[in-house]
Protein backbone atom coordinates (compact mmCIF):
# COMPACT_ATOMS: atom_id res chain seq x y z
CA UNK A 1 0.00 0.00 0.00
CA UNK A 2 1.69 3.63 -0.97
CA UNK A 3 1.29 6.70 1.46
CA UNK A 4 -1.59 7.83 -0.25
CA UNK A 5 -3.63 5.19 0.11
CA UNK A 6 -2.69 4.71 3.71
CA UNK A 7 -4.06 8.48 4.67
CA UNK A 8 -6.94 7.89 2.60
CA UNK A 9 -8.15 4.57 4.64
CA UNK A 10 -7.24 7.21 7.89
CA UNK A 11 -8.75 9.71 6.63
CA UNK A 12 -12.25 7.39 6.39
CA UNK A 13 -11.39 6.03 10.32
CA UNK A 14 -11.59 9.30 11.00
CA UNK A 15 -15.01 10.16 9.52
CA UNK A 16 -16.07 6.75 10.91
CA UNK A 17 -14.82 7.89 14.29
CA UNK A 18 -16.48 11.21 14.02
CA UNK A 19 -19.99 9.75 12.82
CA UNK A 20 -19.94 7.03 15.83
CA UNK A 21 -20.05 9.81 17.97
CA UNK A 22 -22.47 11.78 16.48
CA UNK A 23 -20.78 14.63 15.60
CA UNK A 24 -20.71 17.35 13.07
CA UNK A 25 -17.16 18.35 11.26
CA UNK A 26 -18.69 21.86 12.47
CA UNK A 27 -18.71 20.81 16.22
CA UNK A 28 -15.31 18.41 15.28
CA UNK A 29 -13.73 21.91 14.21
CA UNK A 30 -14.98 24.00 17.44
CA UNK A 31 -13.26 22.29 19.48
CA UNK A 32 -9.83 22.20 18.51
CA UNK A 33 -9.16 22.62 14.49
CA UNK A 34 -10.02 24.18 11.70
CA UNK A 35 -13.60 22.75 9.99
CA UNK A 36 -11.09 23.36 6.57
CA UNK A 37 -8.20 21.14 8.01
CA UNK A 38 -10.56 18.44 9.31
CA UNK A 39 -12.47 17.79 5.97
CA UNK A 40 -9.25 18.01 4.24
CA UNK A 41 -7.95 14.47 6.82
CA UNK A 42 -11.50 13.11 6.06
CA UNK A 43 -10.62 12.98 2.69
CA UNK A 44 -7.12 11.70 3.25
CA UNK A 45 -5.67 14.68 1.47
CA UNK A 46 -3.76 15.82 4.57
CA UNK A 47 -0.98 14.53 6.83
CA UNK A 48 -1.83 14.81 10.44
CA UNK A 49 0.60 14.90 13.03
CA UNK A 50 0.83 12.23 16.19
CA UNK A 51 -0.23 15.49 18.31
CA UNK A 52 -3.86 16.06 15.91
CA UNK A 53 -4.35 12.56 16.45
CA UNK A 54 -4.39 12.22 19.79
CA UNK A 55 -6.19 15.74 20.13
CA UNK A 56 -8.92 14.10 17.90
CA UNK A 57 -8.94 10.74 19.47
CA UNK A 58 -9.65 12.87 22.94
CA UNK A 59 -12.64 15.03 20.78
CA UNK A 60 -14.41 11.50 19.62
CA UNK A 61 -13.36 8.99 22.27
CA UNK A 62 -11.74 7.06 20.47
CA UNK A 63 -7.71 5.72 20.39
CA UNK A 64 -4.86 6.84 18.26
CA UNK A 65 -4.74 3.08 17.63
CA UNK A 66 -8.45 3.06 16.40
CA UNK A 67 -7.68 6.14 13.43
CA UNK A 68 -4.49 4.41 12.31
CA UNK A 69 -5.37 0.87 12.13
CA UNK A 70 -5.87 0.62 8.30
CA UNK A 71 -6.72 -3.21 8.28
CA UNK A 72 -3.22 -4.82 6.97
CA UNK A 73 -3.36 -7.38 9.82
CA UNK A 74 0.57 -8.12 11.24
CA UNK A 75 1.78 -9.76 13.79
CA UNK A 76 1.04 -7.65 16.78
CA UNK A 77 4.55 -6.50 18.86
CA UNK A 78 4.17 -6.04 22.56
CA UNK A 79 6.94 -3.49 22.87
CA UNK A 80 6.17 -3.50 26.63
CA UNK A 81 7.96 -6.61 26.93
CA UNK A 82 11.65 -5.56 25.23
CA UNK A 83 13.75 -4.94 28.64
CA UNK A 84 15.50 -1.76 28.44
CA UNK A 85 18.78 -3.90 28.47
CA UNK A 86 17.82 -4.52 24.98
CA UNK A 87 18.80 -1.16 23.70
CA UNK A 88 22.30 -1.47 21.70
CA UNK A 89 25.19 0.96 23.48
CA UNK A 90 24.93 4.14 21.39
CA UNK A 91 26.98 4.44 18.57
CA UNK A 92 27.96 0.92 18.54
CA UNK A 93 26.72 -1.80 16.12
CA UNK A 94 26.16 -5.18 16.94
CA UNK A 95 29.00 -7.41 16.95
CA UNK A 96 28.75 -10.13 14.36
CA UNK A 97 28.30 -12.90 17.05
CA UNK A 98 25.21 -11.58 18.04
CA UNK A 99 23.67 -11.07 14.36
CA UNK A 100 24.36 -14.40 13.74
CA UNK A 101 21.67 -15.59 16.18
Amino acid sequence: MDFAAYLRRVGRNLRRARWRAGKTQQEVASAGVTLRYLADLERGTRNPSLQMLFDLGQILGVRVADLVEVGERRAAVDLSQVPESAAPKAGRKPSAKKRAK
